[in-house]
């Protein structure tokens, strides 16, 4: 009997304990979540509070039993041993009170970091698709620049074309006034096909596209080139161009197109930017293992407080209302760009505005000198190119049709048969073998591309030359041109001698492998 009493005073002593201990955790439970930073409910705090309340209102409830009667005899003093277990439980939990605010922290940071690295990860799907939404966009925006380059450069090559037939008077002499004119005519197509060109090459200089094919260059003979491109504007104000270089000057490695392209950008910007009978004066000289070549002129000149702003891609020192001078802003942004893809620098220096100012490009000397080139003779190639030789013109524009047929038959001398279309082309040339093909690529029925495929395939017509003559000026094009079987790309708008120039190249390649 004493046992029994003793047993159950034990048991009702412990889950007072227990019913104390555990109350007291699930009400620090509750004051500790409600000091977090964040409202947000905690599933795990509130089942712990839930399950010491729990066990807490059962202890209580245990305190007022006078008799463990319902508890089979074997099992009491098991049950008392886990009331005594959960009592120490529940004790030890209310001994470490001061370690809740940091175990809720430590709760609340790690779902912080759960929330944040599943919110990194959607904000990396999302950034996954804005790329793939770039390129996209950046490849419709190629594909877009292509289009209206071939748009715009088809008309301007009957415009380019026929203006410098008439200047050369090949149908007739013209008056002073109408060779002014003409003049005019050719110089503002000429500017339109500039700014096409450049909108190009900024487009692709952006996007790294731009790949340079360097070897050792003759600065003389590119800055020669580039005089010969910018003398009517120079002519037409009365602008002496003179060149000075020593006579040991050594060669550049360079990209000739582009070391042509830069020159022609600050020769031409002299030019434009000095009144008439001013003076553009092109020096040169070695310092180290560099070349540098400087164009300075004598006109409107550069405020010092301007001079750093002038590479920005279409800046104006002008203001766009009240400009004097042409242009589109393009210019030093692409020389400045393409000297640096060359391993060189550039610099601008004026004294102000009125006072000239002078651009100096720096290059890397070649370890080699440049090769000798024998200057063309346009008119010994205008007179003998094509003479004797019959020529199949592919091409579905009838201006530039009558542009090509009035080149190569009156005045290169030789013998065209016209088609408009692929498939016509195909069905020519396999029944009168030309003597050369003139190739559009963008044709109706079949293109430029396939056509060459097919000739290539066949005995009869595979070593005969086909020079593509197409308004797609991307390189990727005119690599598809050549790797289909073309033997040279002539891109539009061109010119006569340039025309005549590749013809007789192309000729003369297929003359040394026969």
């Amino acid at each position: 009997m004493t046992t029994a009493i003793t047993t159950v005073a034990v048991y009702r002593v412990v889950n007072l304990l227990l019913s104390v201990a555990a109350l007291a955790v699930a009400a620090l439970i509750v004051v500790e979540t409600s000091r977090r930073r964040t409202r947000k409910v905690d599933p795990l705090a509130v089942a712990l509070c839930a399950v010491f309340l729990a066990l807490g209102l059962r202890a209580a409830l245990q305190v007022g039993v006078t008799e463990l009667s319902n508890v089979a005899a074997p099992l009491a003093g098991w049950v008392l041993l886990i009331d005594v277990g959960t009592a120490v439980a529940a004790g030890a939990f209310l001994a470490m009170r001061r370690r809740y605010r940091v175990f809720i922290e430590s709760a609340d940071v790690v779902r912080d970091y759960e929330t944040e690295y599943a919110q990194k990860e959607r904000e990396a799907r999302d950034l996954v698709q804005v790329n793939d939404e770039l390129r996209r966009l950046d490849q419709l925006k190629s594909e877009f620049l292509s289009m209206v380059s071939h748009e715009l450069r088809t008309p301007l090559t009957a415009i380019i074309g026929y203006s410098r037939l008439l200047l050369r008077e090949t149908h007739g002499a013209l008056t002073p006034k109408q060779m002014e004119q003409q003049e005019a005519i050719f110089r503002s197509a000429q500017r339109l096909a500039d700014l096409i060109n450049d909108l190009l090459d900024v487009s692709r200089l952006e996007a790294g596209r731009v790949e340079l094919a360097p070897r050792a260059v003759d600065v003389r003979q590119t800055v020669q080139q580039v005089i010969g491109v910018v003398t009517p504007a120079a002519r037409a104000k009365d602008i002496r161009v003179v060149p000075t270089f020593p006579p040991d000057l050594p060669a550049v490695h360079a990209d000739p197109t582009r070391l042509q392209q830069i020159f022609v950008n600050l020769v031409g910007n002299a030019v434009k930017f000095t009144g008439t009978g001013g003076t553009v004066q092109i020096t040169a000289g070695r310092h180290g293992r560099s070349v540098w070549i400087a164009v300075e002129d004598t006109g409107v000149g550069i405020a010092q407080s301007e001079l750093h702003r002038i590479w920005d891609l279409f800046y104006q020192v002008e203001s766009p209302l009240r400009r004097r001078h042409g242009g589109s802003g393009l210019g030093l942004t692409m020389v400045r760009r393409l000297v640096e893809l060359h391993g060189g620098v550039v610099r601008a220096e004026s004294d102000g505005e009125n006072c000239g100012s002078r651009f100096t490009v720096t290059l890397p000397m070649a370890e080699e000198p440049a090769p000798r080139t024998a200057p063309d003779d346009a008119a010994d190639l205008m007179e003998r190119t094509l003479r004797g030789r019959s020529v199949l013109i592919v091409e579905d524009e009838k201006e530039n049709q009558e542009l090509m047929r009035s080149v190569a038959e009156d005045v290169l001398g030789g013998e065209v048969r016209l088609c408009e279309d692929g498939e016509r082309a195909l069905a020519e040339a396999m029944d009168r073998v030309p003597d050369l093909i003139l190739l559009d690529l963008m044709l109706p029925r079949l293109s430029g591309w396939e056509v060459t495929r097919r000739l290539r395939q066949s005995p009869r017509t595979q070593s005969v030359p086909i020079i593509a003559v197409s308004a797609l000026a991307r390189p990727q094009e005119r690599e598809a041109a050549l790797h289909a079987g073309c033997d040279a790309y002539l891109a539009k708008p061109f010119t006569p001698d340039a025309m005549a120039r590749v013809i007789a190249t192309t000729l003369g390649r297929e003359r040394v492998s026969s």
